[in-house]
């Protein structure tokens, strides 16, 4: 992990209603919506588990990624 960097979790929706790929490549702001950030990956693997289920019917898929969170900015870090 980069110096002065937390490791955290977002879970993320992607909007597959879509007829074209390379649409959510050009406009992903309209595809794809951080939904939620989480401390570890199991919490954040459960939502994504959960909001599968409950969206089996609504034409989107939740998943998740690893982010870094820098509490003093990126300024506060060894990395440019």
């Amino acid at each position: 992990m980069t110096k002065g960097a937390e490791p955290l979790f977002a879970v993320l929706r992607l909007d597959r209603q879509f007829d074209d790929l390379r649409r959510v490549f050009d406009e992903p702001w309209d595809y794809i919506t951080v939904k939620e950030v989480l401390p570890t990956w199991e919490e954040a693997e459960q939502e994504v588990q959960r909001l599968n289920a409950l969206a089996a019917e609504k034409g989107c898929v939740y998943f998740s990624s690893l982010a870094r969170y820098f509490p003093e900015g990126r300024h506060g870090s060894s990395e440019a």
